[in-house]
């Protein structure tokens, strides 16, 4: 059965949020508050910082992503790959430079309201200057290392820092899926979404 509107649909219609993957990027990072998002009434896609093509996930999964990071309301950048160093995953992406880089682009350009990631996906945020003098949390596994880019490591499931919002690991995207749904359209919006999932 479908949520109805959103109560307050002037504020919240057509907010676009965007979920940015790339070769080796964790599915439930992504797909998490993909389906939370989307439940609630957002306007949600995945999308690359490169160019348009084939992404390939952490599991093998090859999906078909038509849509480059533009300027939306929101972005969620998912993690997976590095804790292991993978060949594909946050870490080689924040190595090849293309998307932290990006992503700071994004973040200057005054449209994005915030940026958040799951799990690993803050490392990028770090890597991109994004998080530095903030508080923020990651897998638990890369605390130290989110630490040496000047942050504040909170152990919590959802960290909202303003215009900065992180989630644990891969299973806190559906907390941080319901977390921006409550901030954006409040919690009788985010009390239908979870019932309904």
């Amino acid at each position: 059965m479908p949520l109805a509107p959103a109560a307050n649909p002037d504020e919240s219609a057509g907010m676009r949020v965007e979920i940015v993957v790339f070769d080796g990027f964790d599915e439930l990072d992504a797909f998490g508050p993909f389906e939370v998002l989307a439940l609630a009434g957002f306007d949600v896609a995945l999308v690359v910082a490169g160019d348009p093509g084939t992404v390939r996930s952490m599991r093998g999964i090859e999906m078909a992503v038509p849509r480059v990071l533009g300027r939306p309301d929101g972005v969620v950048v998912a993690g997976g790959g590095w804790m292991n160093r993978a060949e594909r995953g946050s870490w080689a992406e924040a190595r090849r430079g293309l998307l932290p880089a990006r992503l700071a682009e994004v973040a200057g350009g005054g449209d994005v309201r915030w940026m958040a990631s799951v799990c690993t996906g803050a490392m990028l945020l770090a890597e991109a200057g994004l998080l530095s003098g903030r508080t923020a949390t990651t897998n638990r596994g890369a605390y130290d290392e989110l630490r040496a880019y000047d942050v504040t490591v909170l152990e919590q499931r959802v960290v909202d820092d303003g215009d900065r919002i992180t989630a644990g690991a891969l299973s806190a995207g559906i907390d941080l899926g319901l977390w921006i749904t409550e901030r954006e359209m409040g919690a009788a919006r985010k009390a239908a979404v979870a019932a309904a999932i």
